[in-house]
């Protein structure tokens, strides 16, 4: 594949020659924890995340997010708070592959804010390529994507994208949860397409007993091998975002 650009827990990975298609879903089970400190609530188009510091709100009307500074992750690490923009204008980036269309990034900006709670390992499949890409345990990880996107006929829509990470690591063992939501908006204001992928990771003391999933609520999911090794091959990603960085099973609920 071609090389990546590696942005912190997420690879803006260059289109690639191969290596992207979709994932078939397993049915349903029972939903695991994932990482404490962080709640979701969602519908059809409206998305509300809450997690240590921040409260987050996207709609087709647009993406909100209010952090509050004082209580931003753990500020008892004395981690500071780091916030970066990257201008996605210009680059080479793999589509979106959604139900009802692909699309490609012409403009946008993407927003981080972060907080370092430790630095240490993942268990695995964590690779040591992502450890080297992302040393830092993420309490939380906050990105916000709006830009402009075409499809294959070159209409232009509107793309409204949060990306969120909650990682826990206690002498219990390591949580995470990963979360992407995202809408696809035509000219007219009505959502075309939509993102809904919720990654999830589970394990005891060193990583014993992992257990990890992804949920796919949403109408946009392919596969891609990311930049950060063996074992980072068929992970589950919508366009350049990826939800965990190695191959995990995806599940569809019921009431999907």
């Amino acid at each position: 594949m071609s090389p990546g650009i590696p942005v912190m827990r997420i690879a803006l990975t260059l289109l690639a020659a191969a290596a992207a298609g979709l994932l078939p879903a397993a049915a349903a089970h029972a939903q695991q924890p994932g990482a404490p400190g962080l709640e979701i609530k969602e519908s059809r188009f409206h998305v509300k995340a809450v997690g240590p510091g921040f409260v987050l709100r996207l709609s087709p009307g647009g993406l909100d997010v209010r952090i509050d500074e004082e209580r931003f992750g753990d500020p008892a690490t004395g981690n500071p708070i780091e916030r970066q923009t990257i201008d996605l204008t210009g680059r080479t980036l793999r589509p979106f592959e959604c139900r009802n269309g692909t699309y490609t990034i012409k403009t946008g900006t993407f927003k981080r804010t972060f907080r370092v709670s430790q630095f240490a390992k993942r268990p695995l499949p964590y690779t040591d390529g992502f450890a080297t890409s992302s040393p830092g345990i993420f309490t939380p990880f906050v990105g916000e994507l709006d830009g402009t996107v075409t499809d294959a006929d070159g209409r232009t829509l509107r793309f409204l994208i949060s990306d969120l990470v909650q990682e826990v690591l206690t002498a219990d063992g390591f949580s995470a949860t990963a979360p992407i939501h995202g809408l696809f908006i035509d000219e007219r204001g009505r959502v075309r397409d939509r993102i809904s992928l919720i990654g999830r990771f589970n394990s005891g003391p060193g990583g014993q007993g992992a257990t990890y999933g992804i949920e796919d609520r949403g109408t946009c999911r392919q596969v891609a091998d990311l930049p950060f090794g063996p074992g980072s091959e068929r992970a589950v990603v919508t366009g350049p975002l990826f939800v965990l960085p190695f191959s995990a099973p995806v599940t569809v609920p019921e009431e999907h």
